[in-house]
């Protein structure tokens, strides 16, 4: 008989937003993004940043979409899989788990790019109704990648800011939302901003300083590139040739958190041989334990994890849960950088694994641990947190009117029609959702594949491990 454990999680926070995890890190990839697949996926995968702008799609002057001299689109019509076969899967795998991205944008602009010179000829000649190019070409890459969230206005000429707005407007009832990369000429990004919010005003929803070349000027003065209505602000450094290590660029991103200048940051650029050598999963989960891309209630932390023995250096608190390498980048943990582990909750052991994903050989910890064996300091990659054998977590009850009972493979809902039930799993992401049609339901969970789950019913919930 399979059993379900239940805790009762509490009834103001919603689950959802006590594991949602923020788009805080991100960084601009490059063609070689192409060029290297499929080991570029692969280590953007692992990496844990949370957000990755692909640069660049390049806006011709017919409206044809290219890039690094190859057709994505062109009259009407998504062509890129005529170069580039593996394109749309590589994009689709980049956000399927276990990954740390949740969002892709693309970059239009640049030094030298003169995209939005065209894009302003091109409005202003057709427009950007339905049957407009721009509007034809950027409907069929969305077809066909809809993994695309957002696009990246780096204009760095041809500021044209009524024209720029039209367009982003187009691309948000397209599907788009909108983020800003400027690095000077802030009246113009002030006016854009504005005209766009004007007539979609959730349309711009980041605004990244670049704080590197040009605008190494920014590097003092973040806090001043203000936008109203756009609350992410994410300063930008180099992942390269600035001669600053990765610690003290984290250093400088923990100074602009602490100032209160960024909600976030980005990092330029992984592109061509030397991304082979910076460490992209120690900048993802530096930006991510800065800035807090998951926050775990401290009711459910059952493991303190650090990064130096005696329980030393930075510490992440976990919950129950399998964190393969970009899971636990994404709540701060870089791969090799563990030492020590507290077991805050007795009734839990945590297996540590030197492999990405989890498998192969493993360490099991049933205590706290002050200084790991010589096979596992500094070499963690991946862990499971779960109950120890024959152990049982008893259901909380409470005096709420509705009532959540695990009975088997199903759950048993009682006093909430009309009501939605919902089922996450334990990051936070909506597997499904279920309209609860009578006062006594009963909902099947045999569909699921084995594993920890959270089931909400307005503001009850528990969590089942299945």
């Amino acid at each position: 008989m399979k059993k379900f454990f239940l805790l009762f999680l509490g009834v103001l926070l919603t689950v959802a937003d006590a594991y949602c995890q923020k788009e805080v890190s991100g960084i601009y990839a490059g063609g070689h993004i192409r060029r290297g697949r499929p080991g570029t996926i692969t280590k953007l995968r692992n990496s844990g940043f949370t957000y990755l702008i692909l640069f660049n799609v390049n806006v011709e002057s017919d409206g044809t979409l290219t890039t690094d001299g190859e057709t994505i689109c062109k009259d009407g019509e998504y062509v890129f899989q005529q170069t580039q076969p593996y394109y749309q899967q590589d994009i689709k795998n980049l956000k399927t788990p276990p990954t740390g991205i949740s969002r892709i944008e693309i970059c239009i602009g640049g030094w030298g790019n003169g995209s939005y010179g065209n894009i302003r000829n091109l409005v202003n000649s057709k427009g950007t109704g339905a049957s407009s190019i721009l509007y034809r070409n950027f409907k069929a890459l969305k077809e066909a990648v809809p993994e695309i969230d957002a696009v990246n206005n780096d204009t760095e000429q041809d500021y044209d800011a009524e024209s720029a707005a039209k367009f982003h407007i187009m691309m948000y009832d397209l599907g788009y939302k909108t983020t800003i990369a400027p690095y000077t000429y802030m009246s113009y990004w002030t006016s854009l901003v504005s005209k766009i919010r004007a007539s979609r005003p959730q349309a711009v929803d980041r605004a990244m300083i670049q704080c590197y070349d040009g605008g190494a000027g920014n590097l003092n003065s973040v806090g001043s590139w203000n936008f109203t209505g756009v609350k992410e602000r994410h300063p930008g450094l180099l992942d390269y040739s600035n001669d600053w290590s990765v610690e003290r660029n984290l250093a400088q991103f923990q100074a602009w958190k602490d100032q209160g200048v960024a909600t976030g940051g980005f990092v330029w650029l992984f592109n061509d041989g030397y991304d082979e050598t910076w460490n992209m999963n120690g900048w993802a989960a530096g930006l991510n334990r800065i800035f807090g891309a998951v926050s775990v209630p401290e009711e459910e932390v059952v493991v303190r994890c650090y990064s130096e023995k005696n329980y030393g250096g930075y510490c992440i608190p976990l919950a129950e849960g399998t964190y393969t390498q970009p899971e636990l980048a994404v709540h701060g943990i870089a791969a090799n950088d563990l030492s020590s582990i507290e077991i805050v909750n007795e009734n839990y052991r945590v297996k540590l694994y030197t492999s990405v994903n989890c498998t192969g050989s493993y360490l099991i910890r049933q205590v706290s641990t002050k200084s790991f064996s010589s096979n596992y300091d500094n070499k963690v990659c991946s862990m499971k947190i779960e109950l120890k054998p024959g152990t049982a977590i008893d259901e909380v009850t409470s005096d709420d009117d509705i009532q959540l009972i695990a009975e088997r493979d199903n759950i048993l809902v009682e006093n909430a029609e009309g009501q939605s039930l919902c089922i996450y799993d334990t990051a936070g992401k909506l597997i499904s959702r279920n309209s609860v049609l009578a006062a006594s339901q009963t909902f099947s969970l045999q569909a699921l594949p084995h594993g920890n789950y959270i089931i909400r019913v307005a503001d009850k919930a528990i969590k089942v491990l299945r």
